[in-house]
Protein backbone atom coordinates (compact mmCIF):
# COMPACT_ATOMS: atom_id res chain seq x y z
CA UNK A 1 0.00 0.00 0.00
CA UNK A 2 1.42 3.47 -0.98
CA UNK A 3 1.55 5.90 2.03
CA UNK A 4 0.34 9.37 1.63
CA UNK A 5 4.55 10.29 1.46
CA UNK A 6 4.75 8.45 -1.80
CA UNK A 7 1.88 9.86 -3.19
CA UNK A 8 3.28 13.38 -2.49
CA UNK A 9 6.27 12.70 -4.42
CA UNK A 10 4.62 10.96 -7.21
CA UNK A 11 2.42 14.35 -7.88
CA UNK A 12 5.81 16.19 -7.12
CA UNK A 13 7.28 14.27 -9.78
CA UNK A 14 4.65 14.57 -12.03
CA UNK A 15 4.42 18.67 -11.69
CA UNK A 16 8.13 18.57 -12.22
CA UNK A 17 7.90 16.57 -15.16
CA UNK A 18 5.54 18.40 -16.87
CA UNK A 19 7.50 21.37 -15.94
CA UNK A 20 10.65 20.47 -17.91
CA UNK A 21 8.82 19.03 -20.56
CA UNK A 22 7.30 22.96 -20.82
CA UNK A 23 10.64 23.99 -20.28
CA UNK A 24 12.25 21.89 -23.24
CA UNK A 25 9.35 22.93 -25.90
CA UNK A 26 10.03 26.85 -25.00
CA UNK A 27 13.48 26.14 -26.61
CA UNK A 28 13.22 26.95 -30.03
CA UNK A 29 12.46 30.85 -29.54
CA UNK A 30 11.85 31.56 -33.14
CA UNK A 31 8.57 29.05 -33.24
CA UNK A 32 7.85 29.80 -29.95
CA UNK A 33 7.44 33.48 -30.33
CA UNK A 34 5.84 33.34 -33.44
CA UNK A 35 3.12 30.33 -31.82
CA UNK A 36 2.50 32.85 -29.05
CA UNK A 37 1.97 36.08 -31.24
CA UNK A 38 -0.60 34.01 -33.40
CA UNK A 39 -1.76 32.52 -29.78
CA UNK A 40 -2.17 36.22 -29.06
CA UNK A 41 -4.18 37.62 -32.45
CA UNK A 42 -6.85 34.66 -31.82
CA UNK A 43 -7.46 35.75 -28.54
CA UNK A 44 -8.10 39.40 -29.60
CA UNK A 45 -9.95 38.10 -32.68
CA UNK A 46 -12.45 36.03 -30.75
CA UNK A 47 -13.46 39.16 -29.25
CA UNK A 48 -13.51 37.58 -25.80
CA UNK A 49 -14.99 33.61 -27.04
CA UNK A 50 -11.56 32.55 -26.06
CA UNK A 51 -11.13 33.37 -22.26
CA UNK A 52 -8.92 30.51 -21.16
CA UNK A 53 -5.85 28.90 -22.31
CA UNK A 54 -5.05 24.91 -22.37
CA UNK A 55 -1.95 25.57 -23.69
CA UNK A 56 -0.01 27.97 -22.15
CA UNK A 57 -2.26 29.22 -19.36
CA UNK A 58 -2.50 25.26 -17.78
CA UNK A 59 -6.64 26.20 -18.48
CA UNK A 60 -5.84 29.86 -16.31
CA UNK A 61 -7.68 32.78 -17.63
CA UNK A 62 -5.79 34.51 -19.92
CA UNK A 63 -5.23 37.74 -21.45
CA UNK A 64 -3.50 39.29 -24.10
CA UNK A 65 -0.54 41.60 -23.57
CA UNK A 66 1.06 44.16 -26.08
CA UNK A 67 3.96 46.00 -24.98
CA UNK A 68 6.05 48.04 -27.10
CA UNK A 69 9.63 46.59 -27.90
CA UNK A 70 12.74 47.27 -25.77
CA UNK A 71 15.01 47.15 -28.94
CA UNK A 72 12.67 47.54 -31.80
CA UNK A 73 10.21 50.03 -30.23
CA UNK A 74 7.65 47.69 -32.42
CA UNK A 75 4.13 46.22 -30.63
CA UNK A 76 4.85 42.80 -29.14
CA UNK A 77 2.04 40.65 -28.49
CA UNK A 78 2.12 37.53 -26.24
CA UNK A 79 -0.49 35.86 -24.10
CA UNK A 80 -0.01 35.30 -20.16
CA UNK A 81 -2.39 34.18 -17.72
CA UNK A 82 -3.70 36.30 -15.49
CA UNK A 83 -5.46 36.66 -11.82
CA UNK A 84 -7.65 39.71 -11.57
CA UNK A 85 -7.02 41.58 -8.14
CA UNK A 86 -9.65 44.97 -8.19
CA UNK A 87 -9.11 46.55 -11.69
CA UNK A 88 -5.37 45.50 -11.96
CA UNK A 89 -4.54 42.29 -13.33
CA UNK A 90 -1.57 40.29 -11.95
CA UNK A 91 0.45 38.16 -14.49
CA UNK A 92 3.98 36.15 -13.17
CA UNK A 93 7.19 36.30 -15.55
CA UNK A 94 7.23 32.37 -15.21
CA UNK A 95 8.41 31.77 -19.07
CA UNK A 96 7.68 28.01 -18.18
CA UNK A 97 10.54 27.61 -16.00
CA UNK A 98 13.17 29.31 -18.40
CA UNK A 99 16.11 30.67 -16.55
CA UNK A 100 15.80 33.65 -18.04
CA UNK A 101 12.89 36.35 -17.58
CA UNK A 102 10.02 36.39 -20.96
CA UNK A 103 10.99 39.38 -23.71
CA UNK A 104 7.63 40.96 -22.53
CA UNK A 105 8.95 41.52 -18.95
CA UNK A 106 11.86 43.33 -20.48
CA UNK A 107 9.63 45.20 -22.51
CA UNK A 108 7.65 46.16 -19.70
CA UNK A 109 10.80 47.19 -17.57
CA UNK A 110 11.69 49.31 -20.27
CA UNK A 111 8.14 50.87 -21.11
CA UNK A 112 5.81 50.17 -18.68
CA UNK A 113 2.66 51.04 -20.63
CA UNK A 114 0.94 48.59 -22.31
CA UNK A 115 -2.25 47.42 -23.61
CA UNK A 116 -4.48 44.28 -22.64
CA UNK A 117 -7.00 42.63 -24.25
CA UNK A 118 -9.23 40.53 -21.75
CA UNK A 119 -12.88 39.63 -22.31
CA UNK A 120 -12.66 41.03 -25.50
CA UNK A 121 -12.38 44.38 -24.13
CA UNK A 122 -9.04 46.62 -24.76
CA UNK A 123 -7.33 48.18 -21.82
CA UNK A 124 -4.58 50.53 -21.45
CA UNK A 125 -2.36 49.63 -18.38
CA UNK A 126 0.76 50.38 -16.49
CA UNK A 127 2.82 48.00 -15.52
CA UNK A 128 4.85 47.73 -12.03
CA UNK A 129 6.96 44.95 -10.47
CA UNK A 130 5.36 44.13 -6.73
CA UNK A 131 8.36 43.83 -4.20
CA UNK A 132 8.37 42.56 -0.25
CA UNK A 133 5.04 41.26 1.18
CA UNK A 134 3.18 42.02 -1.85
CA UNK A 135 5.18 40.12 -4.48
CA UNK A 136 5.10 37.06 -1.52
CA UNK A 137 1.35 37.70 -1.28
CA UNK A 138 0.41 37.69 -4.67
CA UNK A 139 2.94 34.58 -5.02
CA UNK A 140 1.23 32.56 -2.63
CA UNK A 141 -2.38 33.48 -4.34
CA UNK A 142 -0.58 32.29 -7.93
CA UNK A 143 0.23 29.25 -6.60
CA UNK A 144 -2.92 28.55 -4.38
CA UNK A 145 -4.55 28.47 -8.32
CA UNK A 146 -1.71 26.85 -10.24
CA UNK A 147 0.71 24.55 -8.17
CA UNK A 148 2.77 23.92 -11.29
CA UNK A 149 4.33 27.85 -11.12
CA UNK A 150 5.94 26.52 -7.91
CA UNK A 151 7.81 23.48 -9.76
CA UNK A 152 8.27 26.35 -12.61
CA UNK A 153 10.30 28.45 -9.78
CA UNK A 154 12.24 25.66 -9.05
CA UNK A 155 13.47 24.09 -12.32
CA UNK A 156 13.85 27.96 -13.40
CA UNK A 157 16.98 28.87 -10.55
CA UNK A 158 15.49 32.05 -10.38
CA UNK A 159 12.79 34.09 -8.27
CA UNK A 160 9.83 34.49 -10.78
CA UNK A 161 8.49 38.17 -10.85
CA UNK A 162 4.94 39.61 -10.29
CA UNK A 163 3.89 41.73 -12.12
CA UNK A 164 0.52 44.24 -11.38
CA UNK A 165 -0.59 45.55 -14.43
CA UNK A 166 -2.89 48.85 -13.22
CA UNK A 167 -5.58 50.63 -15.34
CA UNK A 168 -4.31 53.82 -16.92
CA UNK A 169 -5.78 56.82 -18.77
CA UNK A 170 -5.74 56.58 -22.33
CA UNK A 171 -3.17 59.18 -24.09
Amino acid sequence: MESALDCRQGHVALRTGFARVARVLTRPRPLVTRFTRAHAWVLRASRGRIRRSTVLGAGQPVLSLTTTGSRSGRPRSTVVAYMARGEAYVVTAANLGSERDPAWLCNLMSDPRAEVVVDGRRRAVVARRATGDEAEHLWRLWVERLPAAETFREIAGREIPVVVLEPRARN
